[in-house]
């Protein structure tokens, strides 16, 4: 995925490195997001104009008190341009006062361009993620961007797999509560019968799958 920053969006290119950078050294890329956990920045209003493959950008936007005052309106045009296109924007808003936080509802008192506050835009209707100032909740912060980039956890298939056997566990016992027990037969060997027929099938169809995706 590239991340695309307008020159004019102070601070956004810094924000840009520390998302590119956690997603080097996290957990966070699964391939549809970035083949091989590749992300790639790019100035903003050099890229749109010669972009092939929309699906495959995102357009970073760092949220401060200066946010639209650059003076020729470039970060709302660009904004605006990547919106025509369908391209995410990502909104990260900072909340460091030292560093341009502001109350979102900020944006809202004759700052926003009227155009993007308006349809076909809409900007505000999507979730701005806040970027925090100490180390351990900035780690969050930058996880939450990757994952409006598309990102998911890279273990997040295990976990389905995790649930949808506890799921299958459960729909067996219920199975098992409703059968007449047969002549001679406890309520415990019935169990383990039916779980040996059932989940034996189930861990089968699991490595099959592992061996179609994870290796």
């Amino acid at each position: 995925v590239t991340i695309l920053v307008c020159r004019d969006n102070d601070g956004a290119w810094s924000v840009a490195e520390e998302v590119q950078e956690a997603a080097k050294t996290g957990r966070a890329l699964a391939p549809k997001v970035a083949k091989d956990g590749v992300v790639a920045i790019r100035e903003a209003d050099d890229a749109l104009e010669n972009l092939v493959d929309d699906s495959r950008h995102v357009l970073l936007l760092y949220m401060t008190d200066r946010l639209w005052y650059d003076q020729d309106g470039t970060v709302a045009r660009l904004v605006q341009a990547a919106m025509d296109r369908k391209i995410t924007i990502a909104m990260v808003h900072e909340q460091t006062p030292t560093l341009g936080g502001c109350p979102f509802s900020t944006f809202f008192q004759g700052q926003t361009p009227q155009v993007l506050l308006q349809p076909p835009y809409s900007l505000y209707n999507a979730l701005a993620i806040p970027l925090y100032g100490s180390p351990e909740h900035r780690k969050v912060s930058l996880r939450h961007v990757l994952r409006r980039m598309g990102a998911a956890p890279c273990d997040a298939g295990l976990l389905w797999r995790k649930q949808k056997q506890l799921l299958h566990f459960m729909s067996v016992a219920r199975l098992v509560r409703r059968r007449p027990l047969q002549q001679g037969e406890s309520r415990d060997s019935q169990s383990r019968r039916s779980w040996n027929r059932y989940g034996q099938s189930d861990r089968d169809s699991g490595r099959q799958s592992w061996n179609r995706y994870g290796q």
